[in-house]
């Protein structure tokens, strides 16, 4: 057999190995564009803040279009002070509120680059597996489909959205691949006696939550986006647990963290829960 011949040979051989990456990375920029119109920016405002809408971390729609899930970890780093029910730029709806009162917001995209304000409140924050579900008013949105996580290998490559370093950057998302560089347990800090619910007692009875540890070098503000496949756009995990050494300055030039997702195993089960 001449080189010529055993080299065509090799190539079909290798040619199932290595078509799947190069097709997910190929399909990649048309999944963007698909799941881009539902990833949001969760954060407060008030009439007295400047800016009046405080950025905390990002999220995506789910289900009907009106149901938003974050990292609870995006929305107890709000002040306490903030209230589901608080002003909103021309809205009449709610109880009145003082003027200092800071309101939970999610901001939509309204075509382009443009944002549009929505009210929001909690329907349940689990910190034992860094979750949470919020509800938006006004008409429901482009919402991302969910799937099991328990398909997902280490080695496999997805991709994370959401918007680094906040406003610093500009209100634009941003797409990283990311690989699953290992799949483990681990133990998230134990909630607060204020925290502690039944259904936080249940999940805490269930053990350390398994996360997906990704290869991925993720910022402040990606934290609640979603870890997607590239191919179909499904949401496969929730970025958590963004480990920066110093200040966000810093992080700019010293990106030195390791980058976590939850699986959406318990996107599933919270979902479930809250099922109409």
């Amino acid at each position: 057999m001449n080189c010529q011949r055993r080299l065509a040979l090799l190539s079909c051989v290798l040619l199932p190995a290595w078509l799947p990456a190069g097709s997910a990375r190929a399909q990649l920029p048309d999944t963007v564009e698909r799941v881009k119109p539902a990833v949001v920016l969760v954060g407060t405002y008030s009439a007295t803040d400047n800016p009046r809408f405080r950025y905390v971390g990002a999220g995506f729609v789910v289900g009907d279009g009106l149901r938003v899930v974050t990292s609870a970890h995006v929305v107890t780093r709000m002040d306490s002070s903030v209230t589901p029910s608080g002003p909103m730029p021309g809205s009449t709806s709610g109880p009145a509120a003082s003027p200092n009162e800071q309101a939970l917001v999610v901001q939509v995209r309204s075509g382009g680059n443009a944002w549009l304000m929505r009210k929001a409140r909690v329907l349940e924050l689990n910190p034992l597996q860094d979750l949470a579900l919020l509800h938006i008013e006004g008409p429901p949105v482009a919402a991302l489909k969910v799937a099991a996580s328990d398909p997902v290998r280490e080695g496999q490559e997805l991709a994370l959205m959401g918007f680094p370093i906040g406003g610093l950057l500009g209100f634009s998302s941003v797409t990283h691949r990311a690989g699953v560089a290992s799949i483990t347990t681990i133990a998230l800090p134990s909630p607060t006696s204020q925290q502690l619910s039944e259904r936080a007692i249940v999940s805490l009875r269930a053990g350390p939550v398994q996360v997906f540890q990704l290869d991925a070098t993720a910022y402040p503000g990606n934290s609640g986006g979603p870890l997607f496949d590239p191919r179909s756009g499904e949401v496969l995990g929730v970025i958590s647990m963004v480990h920066i050494k110093t200040t966000r300055e810093a992080a700019l030039s010293q990106p030195s963290g390791i980058t976590y997702a939850i699986p959406s195993r318990y996107v599933l089960e919270m979902l479930a829960r809250h099922a109409p």
